[in-house]
């Protein structure tokens, strides 16, 4: 089996957006390439797609008209699925999470149509590190209902009302207009960004944890008012991101720059020590759980600021060098 196939290849592409279309200029043609090919594309390959006289184009188009051509085929492209996709689809059936996102029905069919397709990998092949046993429970049949009423709602801009056990055990009932659901990786668990409503305008932004909704009931309400996630983003935003400098030691700048990937953040790097000062934003109601994934860097790390965020992660330090000495106080 290849890995790289042509049918991911980018003038794949090209051309099957070309044969899409019923008819296209040369302009449209050449905006085309410049959105789906390299920066070079534009000089050799219009000549491969459009009509030459010495017939050393390609044969896909044909001109129908002075600079209108057309597509000789009379089928639209068709991309099949390939056995790398099968085997990684095939792969993806054995994760508890595909039965958030599919019913029971699609999960047998499926399992049908690859039955003679070996995974890509199996469940006892992965081994996760520095990640929390305690993940949401993605077979347990009163999840999977409140996952679906949740993400449909999601797909309609519906309102939903909301029952659920809050940070410090306490029942809280919210009128909550999901906005976007995010799986954490370390903690294994969704939760959803969304605003609290209050008499039918935005009260505030919130994010729920799945697994502690106790009840979950669509009110057939549907959002008319715009919905930005700019806007939703930037009021739970940090005024001041915390800035830390990373050193290559045991791959740090390596392991830093991929965990936190999807962060807002500036970079800088020194070439001639290979340590790196990132500038991070975050959520501000994340704060202490980004502070314990600072520090989980061990030496490698130094948080330079802002003050508080470093005094913060001084005392938290001192608090555990006083355990490691007295150990009988913990």
């Amino acid at each position: 089996m290849t890995l790289f196939h042509e049918l991911y290849g980018a003038y794949f592409r090209i051309a099957a957006r070309v044969l899409a279309r019923r008819r296209s200029t040369k302009l449209e043609v050449q905006e085309i390439i410049q959105e789906e090919g390299f920066r070079d594309s534009v000089l050799f390959v219009p000549p491969r797609l459009l009509p030459q006289k010495d017939g050393s184009d390609w044969g896909l188009l044909r001109e129908a008209e002075q600079g209108v051509y057309e597509p000789v085929i009379q089928h639209l492209p068709e991309m099949p699925v390939t056995l790398l996709e099968k085997r990684w689809l095939r792969a993806r059936l054995d994760d508890p999470r595909m039965g958030l996102f599919l019913d029971d029905a699609q999960i047998r069919a499926l399992h049908r149509e690859l039955a003679e397709i070996d995974p890509l990998w199996r469940p006892e092949d992965l081994d996760y590190t520095d990640r929390f046993a305690d993940g949401d429970p993605y077979t347990d049949k009163e999840y999977r209902a409140r996952f679906g009423i949740l993400l449909a709602a999601l797909q309609r801009h519906e309102v939903l009302d909301i029952q659920f056990t809050g940070r410090f055990g306490l029942a809280q009932r919210w009128e909550f207009l999901p906005l976007k659901l995010e799986y954490s990786g370390r903690d294994d668990k969704f939760r959803v960004h969304g605003w609290q409503l209050d008499r039918g305008g935005i009260r505030r932004s919130g994010v729920l944890n799945a697994a502690r909704i106790r009840q979950i009931h669509p009110t057939g309400r549907i959002w008319q008012g715009e919905l930005s996630m700019a806007f939703y983003f930037e009021e739970r935003r940090c005024r001041e991101p915390v800035t830390v400098r990373i050193t290559p030691e045991r791959n740090g700048v390596e392991r830093f720059l991929m965990e936190f990937a999807f962060y807002e953040k500036k970079a800088e790097r020194d070439l001639e020590t290979g340590e790196c000062t990132v500038r991070l934003w975050y959520d501000k109601m994340d704060e202490t759980e980004l502070l314990i994934r600072l520090l989980g860097y061990g030496p490698v790390l130094e948080i330079l600021g802002p003050p508080a965020f470093r005094a913060q992660a001084a005392k938290r330090v001192a608090a555990q060098a006083r355990l490691l000495k007295h150990p009988e106080n913990s």
